[in-house]
């Protein structure tokens, strides 16, 4: 079998474009920008790349824009332009998450393997 070649990337952006959690549409206006905004990042030769994705659904149906960092598991909702600037500059480029947006983080909630 002829496998693909992945290129290195660093993190993966999901926006939530389903009509619950966006039903003004604006979702898709930010993906494109993400585009723009990531600039180098965003070069499929960049051993830095941020990949960037939309989904139908992350599960969440309010409060959206929803826009969803990973590997780190950092969740921001209500994603505007500004705020899209901000994840770009600060999470993105300098690895520190915008504090006062992020709504959830992976593994916060979760029981450890100890609680039975």
């Amino acid at each position: 079998m002829d496998l693909p070649e992945m290129a290195p990337y660093t993190r993966h952006v999901f926006i939530c474009s389903g009509p619950f959690c966006d039903p003004e549409g604006k979702a898709n206006w930010l993906y494109a920008q993400l585009a723009r905004k990531l600039g180098d990042l965003g070069e499929y030769d960049n051993p830095l790349r941020v990949k960037r994705g939309t989904s139908p659904c992350l599960g969440v149906c309010h409060s959206g824009p929803v826009l969803v960092v990973y590997p780190e598991g950092i969740w921001y909702c209500q994603v505007d332009e500004a705020l899209l600037d901000r994840i770009v500059e600060e999470h993105l480029r300098n690895g520190i998450p915008v504090e006062e947006a992020v709504y959830h983080r992976l593994g916060e909630n979760v029981y450890s393997s100890d609680v039975r």
